[in-house]
């Protein structure tokens, strides 16, 4: 396996310095550069091919927030390892939503940094585990629903709701079509929309699936 090339990036001198020849001892690691900004990390992007750029949070000019964001939309094969010192629940929900792939605190022993990087070189995501009751926390007050979820992705337009309610009850398309003030071949197109969306070949399927989804009342 080739060395993974890492960019190490951090506003205080010392120890951005001192964690890239702590990495660069490592056989598996290369430090291709270091940065003292966000601008910095990108401008160092620009001639420089590397699988990992390791950000801290605090940085001058552009925040590491920011540049998180900038790297995930025109540098996505670069993978974010957030280094920070702050392990409050916001900076790492900013962090995580920005695009970062892994988020590791600086009293991070240095086999787990670089088990870190390894991990994120292979695709993978990583926390510190001091940080992860904050994760799961945050997971929990967001209140993910699934259903809710999976009606956001299937996109259904509020006609194609309605037509769902209509398929629901025993009438024909006619009579959807006449309950809408639509044709009946716009009743069966949007229908054919339907069955795409949700995945099913049937008036049945569809009506149940939706009443599962929430999207229709049971």
């Amino acid at each position: 396996m080739s060395d993974i090339e890492v960019i190490v990036a951090g506003h205080h001198t010392l120890f951005r310095r001192g964690l890239a020849q702590l990495l660069d001892r490592e056989e598996s690691i290369t430090v291709v550069s270091e940065a003292s900004s966000g601008s910095g990390v990108v401008e160092q992007l620009r001639s420089h091919s590397v699988d990992v750029v390791i950000l801290d949070v605090t940085m001058p000019d552009v925040d590491g927030i920011e540049t998180i964001a900038y790297l995930t939309e025109h540098n996505p094969d670069v993978k974010v390892l957030v280094l920070s010192e702050r392990g409050d629940r916001e900076t790492l929900f900013a962090a995580i939503q920005a695009g970062a792939g892994g988020y590791m605190l600086k009293n991070t022993e240095p086999d787990e940094l670089v088990r870190a990087i390894a991990v994120l070189a292979e695709g993978g995501s990583i926390v510190s585990p001091s940080v992860t009751p904050q994760l799961f926390q945050g997971v929990r007050e967001m209140g993910y629903d699934p259903a809710r979820a999976e009606r956001q992705r299937l996109h259904l337009s509020e006609r194609e709701i309605e037509i769902l309610s209509e398929l629901a009850t025993s009438k024909s398309p006619v009579q959807i079509a006449q309950a809408l003030f639509i044709s009946t071949k716009t009743v069966q197109n949007h229908t054919s929309n339907i069955y795409r969306k949700l995945g099913v070949n049937s008036r049945m399927q569809a009506v149940t699936k939706a009443a599962a989804l929430g999207v229709i009342p049971r």
